[in-house]
């Protein structure tokens, strides 16, 4: 049995012009793709980084502002941690990201975190790991949701640069402290 494929979408056809359209309305993940290729590197890389000593878990449903629950498997401790995610710069000159958490799905009570990540694809470039009861201390205020712009130049001293991790080996070394620490 043979198959015999044909292409009616040579150009200037009605198929050619929807294909071109649908391609053009790919050209980059939505942010929900986004935000779910973030939390799966976040999740892969703490793993790795641990040398499998965190155990990430993802909630059933995320209503509550929890993406990841880190679960460290010598403590037997666990911490949610809310995962937010940007793919670039949003101001080249200053080197800022910025980072919107929206107050409908923040928890400021617990031993919670604000994990906000800049993404190289599907690396995490940079991460901040804020403690959610510090977070709107140290945020500005929006009418419905914390905004947090931080730096990522190098040298920065900036609000958030105490909370600053440059890999995930770094950010694995601080919910382990974190959860050692009891306070999970």
């Amino acid at each position: 049995m043979s198959l015999i494929f044909l292409d009616f979408q040579g150009p200037g056809s009605v198929a050619g012009g929807m294909e071109t359209q649908a391609q053009e309305r790919f050209l980059k993940p939505t942010s929900t793709q986004t935000g779910q290729i973030a939390e799966a590197s976040v999740a892969s890389g703490l793993i790795l980084a641990s040398g499998g000593r965190l155990a990430p878990f993802r909630p059933f449903a995320d209503d509550d502002g929890i993406d990841l629950l880190i679960y460290d498997k010598a403590t037997r401790q666990s911490v949610p941690v809310q995962v937010k995610a940007r793919t670039g710069l949003d101001n080249d000159r200053t080197g800022t990201v910025q980072f919107d958490v929206r107050l409908a799905t923040f928890a400021a009570e617990g031993a919670g975190f604000i994990a906000a990540v800049l993404m190289d694809g599907a690396t995490v470039q940079l991460a901040w790991l804020i403690p959610t009861e510090e977070f709107a201390d140290v945020a500005r205020s929006g009418r419905d949701k914390l905004v947090m712009v931080a730096s990522t130049k190098p040298g920065s001293a900036d609000r958030y640069r105490a909370w600053r991790h440059d890999d995930m080996t770094s950010l694995a070394h601080a919910l382990i402290q974190h959860l050692e620490n009891g306070t999970g």
